[in-house]
């Protein structure tokens, strides 16, 4: 096949998902992790002509239940594992008439805020519901041309979408992830990125993006090594010397250059991981432990709720760095999901200051703009540097059946 792009058949990859309820992690992170669905689901929105905004949120406090519907006419349906208040559902009713595509910003502007592990239900629930409308009405407006699936993990029921379009004049596929699990208690994240397993692995076989140079597209988020540095919102490109797809990085922070964006440039920000999941976790597990043995102890009620207190903070912040992977396939996809030789990654950062007063980060259309414009213009430097995007690709590429062999 050959597009105007003169790739003959060989694809440029854009990936891009939403972490329901992924809110917070290690080291102090906290981020909107909705970005990468808002921002390449912009560009399918673009694509088809789809009207995103929501038409209704109908709540059934019998059924447990919340139903989302768009503009055109897409819907999700959710619910939370310990049931919804009527406050809680006259409160959803405000997002009537705002854009579902900002899932995760939407649900804390009408919920006040968001929290994962199953410690805000209502919230996680909401957030999934609208990111799965969006990518409903992506498929109701072509269901022959933008294919969905399910994921195919037992705690989760969000919906995966993509399709092959010209995105700046270059063919690409274009793949859009709601990471969520049944009942607003996520995350589980082992389909994010482009790791390609289970349903999501059959769905890029159809797109042609299994083995491609891939943009995979992240948060807009506080990460206090490198946000401390800035006083503005900056794009933020990551990737692994020697392990990810330098050429992808390149061209993404070349665009953001060229389009005078602030940009930063992290060229070791994924190495091999060596059991960094599994000591996160057991570093977690110990922690709560010695909470335990202390509240076990204790006898005082100041001292009681003191501790209580510290196990719901360690339950709704820095357990989100420990679930949202399996432990095995983190090994080889690491945080992001990439899988080696394929792929850089672009985020948004924001300063302390900006972390300080809103707590947690909240996509808005400029970002979208900025990630968006970055994007179109690296796919097109991409397109020029693709045979040294894909012996980037051959160096490092680890294949589909040993990412299978890691989750096994």
């Amino acid at each position: 096949m050959e597009t105007r792009s003169g790739l003959s058949g060989r694809r440029i990859g854009l990936a891009g998902h939403a972490g329901v309820a992924h809110a917070h992690g290690h080291s102090g992170l906290v981020h909107d992790d909705s970005g990468g669905l808002v921002i390449v689901g912009s560009i399918a929105r673009e694509l088809l002509g789809v009207d995103t905004r929501v038409r209704t949120v109908d709540v059934d406090l019998t059924d447990n239940s919340i139903r989302v519907s768009t503009v055109s006419g897409g819907t999700g349906t959710s619910s939370a594992r310990r049931g919804i208040t009527p406050a809680e559902a006259q409160l959803m009713k405000a997002a009537e008439g705002q854009d579902a595509l900002f899932c995760q910003a939407l649900a804390v502007r009408t919920l006040g805020r968001i929290y994962g592990q199953g410690v805000l239900e209502v919230p996680a629930a909401f957030e999934g519901a609208l990111g799965n409308a969006v990518v409903d009405s992506l498929h109701r407006a072509a269901p022959d041309r933008f294919y969905v699936v399910e994921e195919s993990i037992g705690t989760n029921d969000g919906l995966i979408g993509g399709m092959v379009a010209e995105v700046a004049g270059v063919d690409t596929a274009v793949l859009l992830m709601v990471n969520r699990c049944s009942g607003g208690i996520g995350p589980v994240e082992d389909l994010e990125g482009n790791v390609a397993l289970g349903s999501k692995r059959e769905l890029m076989g159809k797109l042609g993006m299994l083995k491609c140079p891939t943009i995979v597209v992240e948060s807009k988020a506080y990460f206090p090594e490198v946000s401390d540095r800035i006083d503005r919102n900056t794009l933020l490109v990551r990737f692994q010397k020697g392990l990810d797809n330098a050429v992808v990085a390149e061209c993404l922070h070349g665009a953001a250059v060229e389009l005078g964006y602030p940009v930063m440039l992290w060229d070791s920000a994924f190495p091999p991981p060596e059991g960094a999941l599994k000591n996160k976790r057991l570093e977690f597990s110990a922690k709560l432990i010695d909470l335990a043995n202390r509240l076990r102890e204790a006898r005082l009620g100041s001292e009681k709720v003191l501790l209580s207190a510290e196990l719901a903070k360690l339950a709704s912040e820095d357990a989100g760095a420990v679930t949202f992977m399996s432990d095995s396939l983190h090994e080889i996809v690491r945080a992001p999901g990439t899988i080696p030789g394929t792929a850089a990654v672009l985020s948004t950062l924001v300063s302390r200051e900006y972390r300080d007063h809103w707590k947690i980060p909240l996509m808005e259309p400029e970002d979208v703009e900025m990630a968006q414009r970055t994007i179109e213009r690296a796919i097109g430097l991409l397109a020029s540097r693709l045979d040294e995007a894909y012996e980037e690709l051959e160096r490092y590429y680890v294949s589909v059946e040993h990412l299978e062999e890691s989750i096994r």
